[in-house]
């Protein structure tokens, strides 16, 4: 029985076009009294400060990127700020985060907390080795929901989801904007997962001061074959020295007539794939498949692509989740 699933995961995305410091204030939106100690970090990396007693912060990027700026603090709304063109984004202020009754659902939930969170943490964590080595510290503050009607599992959280993982050797500050798996019935009766889509902010962490050695390992053995390692090496028009092999249904085509990459000074690239299915294949082990349902889009000097929700993933690479996704920063030691 052959299964298409695509999977879509997003960082949120907004264009930076300079690398740069961006310094600004942070200030409680009612009182105007400084926010200490609250989180600044570029979205999926590891680049992230703190406040000082002034609600002040200084936070700077090595490369041009994508990633906007997450402003966040126990008890307010986040804030997602864009510092495209900007060293200095002044006075930042945050509102508190208003404690709401849950909705009314009219239809009831006939699926068991249990079940539903174990669906959540297939579906958000994966299922692969790496997997295996991640813990959820705070599961009692994300909230989950079944629409038999719709046959969607919806989950959502009012605080950042808390992931250790020991594979990787980060801990994840995973802020949950939208999380939906949708189930389908094929022509033979069988409900299948049909699609798997989440979305957030993600802060990285190192779990020890001093990187292990097999941190370091694990981290190299997760990026090759990545769709990160694969979005850095299509951007560079390097496919096949990253040996990715690109392949139209059984037959292996060059990569460069299927994609149009122009590179542009901030060190980004915009591509134009075709709108067929084409197939990868990585190091003769890893089998994938990646379909484009709108041209252009673009990957940052990170490897970070946008529109996020133009590119599906399937295979082996769509089966990655959280437990196999490296910051965006990242530098393989290769």
């Amino acid at each position: 029985m052959k299964t298409t699933l695509f999977f879509l995961f997003a960082f949120v995305f907004l264009k930076v076009t300079a690398q740069q410091t961006v310094t600004g204030y942070v200030l409680d939106a009612n009182t105007k009294e400084p926010l200490i100690g609250a989180s600044v970090f570029y979205d999926g990396t590891t680049i992230g400060v703190v406040t000082n007693t002034k609600g002040y912060f200084s936070i700077s990027t090595e490369k041009n990127s994508t990633a906007p700026l997450v402003i966040s603090y126990f008890g307010y709304k986040n804030k997602i700020i864009s510092a495209v063109g900007k060293k200095d984004l002044g006075t930042i202020y945050l509102q508190e985060e208003v404690e709401q009754l849950n909705e009314v659902v009219l239809e009831p939930d006939t699926w068991s907390r249990e079940k539903k969170l174990r669906i959540f943490r297939n579906q958000f964590l994966g299922t692969t080795l790496p997997a295996q080595k991640c813990k959820i510290l705070n599961e009692d503050d994300i909230r989950l929901y079944y629409s038999k009607k719709e046959d969607v599992l919806y989950a959502y959280a009012n605080k950042p989801i808390i992931v250790v993982n020991k594979f990787l050797g980060y801990k994840l500050s995973y802020y949950l904007q939208d999380f939906e798996v949708r189930y389908k019935t094929n022509v033979n009766g069988f409900r299948l997962t049909g699609s798997v889509f989440y979305a957030g902010t993600a802060l990285f962490t190192e779990i020890n001061k001093k990187v292990k050695r097999k941190y370091v390992k694990n981290r190299e053995i997760t990026y090759l074959g990545s769709t990160l390692h694969f979005m850095r090496a299509l951007s560079a028009k390097r496919l096949t020295e990253e040996n990715f092999r690109i392949f139209k249904e059984s037959l292996e085509v060059n990569p460069y007539d299927y994609y149009k990459v122009e590179k542009i000074e901030d060190g980004s690239a915009k591509v134009v794939q075709s709108l067929e299915r084409l197939n990868i294949l990585y190091n003769r082990w890893s089998n994938s498949f990646v379909v484009v349902t709108q041209n252009p889009f673009y990957i940052d000097a990170y490897g970070n692509h946008s529109p996020v929700d133009v590119v599906l993933f399937g295979g082996d690479m769509g089966l990655l989740r959280i437990a196999n996704t490296l910051p965006l920063n990242y530098e393989s030691v290769k």
